[in-house]
């Protein structure tokens, strides 16, 4: 998961004190900055934000201001501010913010703003109450996404199979699947295996380390995972899952 984030400064060696901090965390892509809100709401008309820096004390516009209109046009993107003067902050809470940081920027707290923004946007990502409807024989069984231990093709059937017990055999192939749930935060570790990434609790190789397998938190079952696939999740679940053990 990348977190696109602009970082909205009138002081260009501000900009680059932060980014020089934001540097050392993988996930976050920097896709543009701006050293004033006009400059910023134009970057928001030309590609998707994530998360916004904002300083607070700026010409023209000020970061309060800009956080407004962010809010009003783009109420998905989360916001930051960054200011010299704590005083700002109870003011700067009406506009709803992640966090509020002061400069010099302590890197401890930049740590835990980031933190917060990456539950927000995981939770958000998998959206945990999101039902999809399932063709199987007979018409369509209504799932909650939640509810997914995993899906297995066998042969030419695939099954979904539930947390309660349940399984499922859907008339869906395992694109279609994939193309659903991987928004919803799955991921197809195998050909054969569809996973939901909150429920991986470990990722194992074997004594050679020519293939690894993965552990699911409420099954038994050890699902494979393809060698080539192996580097990908495991970017992904260090990024996304504190508790995972990666041998």
């Amino acid at each position: 998961m990348k977190i696109r984030t602009l970082l909205v400064d009138d002081e260009q060696h501000c900009i680059d004190s932060l980014l020089s901090h934001l540097r050392s965390y993988s996930f976050i892509e920097i896709v543009s900055q701006a050293n004033s809100a006009e400059e910023a709401m134009q970057h928001f008309s030309q590609k998707p934000i994530d998360v916004a820096f904002l300083d607070i004390e700026m010409a023209g516009m000020d970061g309060l201001e800009l956080a407004k209109e962010i809010e009003r046009k783009y109420p998905k993107t989360l916001i930051i501010f960054v200011t010299g003067h704590a005083g700002f902050a109870l003011e700067g809470y009406e506009a709803h913010p992640v966090d509020f940081l002061t400069k010099p920027i302590n890197p401890l707290r930049l740590e835990k703003a980031i933190e917060k923004v990456k539950e927000m946007k995981l939770e958000s990502k998998i959206r945990r109450d999101a039902k999809i409807g399932l063709s199987v024989a007979g018409g369509i069984q209504m799932i909650l996404v939640s509810d997914i231990l995993y899906i297995e093709k066998k042969g030419r059937k695939i099954f979904v199979c539930c947390a309660n017990g349940e399984k499922y055999n859907t008339r869906e192939t395992m694109k279609r699947l994939e193309e659903i749930l991987s928004p919803l935060g799955f991921y197809r570790s195998h050909q054969s295996f569809l996973v939901p990434l909150h429920r991986i609790t470990a990722i194992h190789p074997d004594a050679f380390s020519r293939s690894h397998s993965i552990n699911l938190h409420g099954s038994d079952l050890v699902v494979p995972l393809s060698r080539n696939n192996y580097s990908e999740l495991k970017e992904l679940m260090m990024k996304e899952a504190a508790d995972l053990s990666i041998s």
